[in-house]
Formats: C-alpha cells, sequence, structure tokens
C-alpha cells in the first residue's frame, strides 16, 4: 500500500494523471496537481502531490465558521513529476529519492479523497441536465457511476455541483451539454406526477414553515423563562433587604427597652 506508481511513457498529459491517480486510489492514497513551470524550451514539469500534503490554513476563525470541516491535510510530502518532452509525458519520481514515502496510513475506501471525486465537465453539464428535468440525486449519481465507474461520487458531490451552478451558470460549458446523450432527459411529466410532485413541495414547505415557527417559540419560551429568572432573582433580593431592615429595627428597640 502507499506504493508510488510506476514509471512510464503517456501520450497527454491527462493520460499521464488518470494512470498515476488508478495507481494512487486502489493503493489508498490520491494525487493532486501541486506547481508546475516550464523550462527554457517552453516544456512543461508538473508536480503531482499527496492530497493530503500540505497545511490548512482557516481563512475563517473556527469559531465564526458556520459550516463545521474538518482538514485531512496532515503535511504528508510524497509526491512524482509529470515531465513534458517534444513527443511525450513521462511519469517518474524524484532521482534523489525524496518525497517517495508518506506520513500517514492507507485510506479506507477512494471516496475518502475529494480530488478523486470530482466532476469532470461532462459529468458537471449532466448534474445540470438530470436537476432540469427533474432527476433526484440518487438516480443522478446512478447515471453517473454508470458512464464512470471509476469514479464513486457520493450525494454531497451532487447537491455541491448544483449549488455552484446557480452560483455561477457558465461553470457548465456548451460543448459538454450539447454531447450529453439523450437518456440523460426524461419524458414529461404526466398530469397525476406533476400533482405529487407539487403536493410534495407543498408539504416539504409547510414542514419547513412548522420547523421555523417551532424554533421561534422555544426562542421566546426561553426569553421569558429568562425574565422570570431575574424577576425571581430581584425578588429574593428585595426579601433579604426587607428581612435585613426588620432585623435591624428589631434589635435597635431592644436596645432602647434595656435602656429604660
Amino acid at each position: 500500500m502507499l506504493s508510488a506508481p510506476p514509471g512510464g511513457s503517456y501520450p497527454t498529459f491527462e493520460a499521464l494523471f488518470a494512470a498515476a491517480q488508478s495507481h494512487a486510489l486502489s493503493h489508498g492514497y490520491a494525487f493532486v496537481i501541486g506547481r508546475s513551470k516550464r523550462d527554457n524550451r517552453g516544456l512543461k514539469k508538473v508536480f503531482l502531490i499527496c492530497d493530503r500534503g500540505g497545511n490548512n490554513k482557516e481563512k475563517v476563525p473556527g469559531e465564526a465558521r458556520q459550516r463545521k470541516t474538518k482538514s485531512r491535510k496532515c503535511g504528508c510530502e510524497f509526491g512524482v513529476f509529470g515531465l513534458e518532452t517534444k513527443t511525450a509525458w513521462i511519469l517518474r519520481g524524484r532521482i534523489d529519492g525524496e518525497h517517495l514515502s508518506h506520513n500517514h496510513p492507507p485510506s479506507d475506501s477512494p471516496t475518502e479523497h475529494p480530488g478523486a471525486r470530482k466532476l469532470d465537465p461532462k459529468a458537471i453539464a449532466a448534474v445540470k441536465a438530470l436537476e432540469e428535468n427533474g432527476v433526484s440525486v440518487k438516480e443522478t449519481l446512478e447515471i453517473l457511476h454508470r458512464d464512470n465507474p471509476t469514479v464513486r461520487y457520493l450525494p454531497r458531490d451532487i447537491y455541491n455541483a448544483r449549488a455552484a451552478i446557480k452560483r455561477d451558470p457558465s461553470r457548465v460549458e456548451a460543448t459538454a451539454m450539447e454531447e450529453l446523450p439523450t437518456f440523460y432527459k426524461k419524458p414529461p411529466m404526466t398530469f397525476e406526477e406533476k400533482l405529487r410532485a407539487e403536493l410534495r413541495t407543498e408539504v416539504a414547505n409547510a414542514q419547513a414553515e412548522v420547523e421555523k415557527v417551532r424554533e421561534e417559540w422555544a426562542k421566546e419560551v426561553e426569553e421569558l423563562k429568562e425574565k422570570l429568572r431575574q424577576k425571581d432573582k430581584m425578588i429574593t433580593k428585595f426579601e433579604q433587604c426587607t428581612w435585613g431592615l426588620e432585623f435591624g429595627w428589631g434589635q435597635m428597640g431592644s436596645e432602647i427597652a434595656f435602656a429604660w
């Protein structure tokens, strides 16, 4: 496990990366593209690094962050090179033997690697087309897995893709949409199907409204309880002051009577 991919020659960088990633995922890790540079001949040198390399830098303080997430980065320095030549791409490790070992155990499943689940332009276009035609996330996953059996997407990958498309529709390439097969489109919904869909939407909206009202009531009840607690404290303080005054006057009266 965690062994480096074998060296080899590939016609394109995409083919090189696919081969390296396939080996990595079958051995408990995954690659992401690190730094790259060109030599004086204009040929590229790309460093493929372990997806657990580097250290997490929090852009938003933990207490102010809305989504509670945990970074997988642990400073792993493992990596290999993709070298461009005039005729091919060469995959190899460093000659000095550095960066050829990991500092973490292998993963239990390829789905633990977000980089390995990245949707390509065709998959993003498919997510958009399927959502527009009323296809559920579960069905979308089944279709994508049928087209990409080596990639195991998770439901959250589809939800994230849908949200990203809504934020920026330009993420969907026109050419990718044109190349989608016809089975990505469902036939028009019947009247009964439309009615059921509308009823499901109304029920979901009603449930959300009930939950919102319940939360508001809970907040109001808690505020009332806090007011009662404050009033109870005031009553206790008032009783203590009253008792102190009565005790003081009683003691003073006894002293006066004794003086007589």
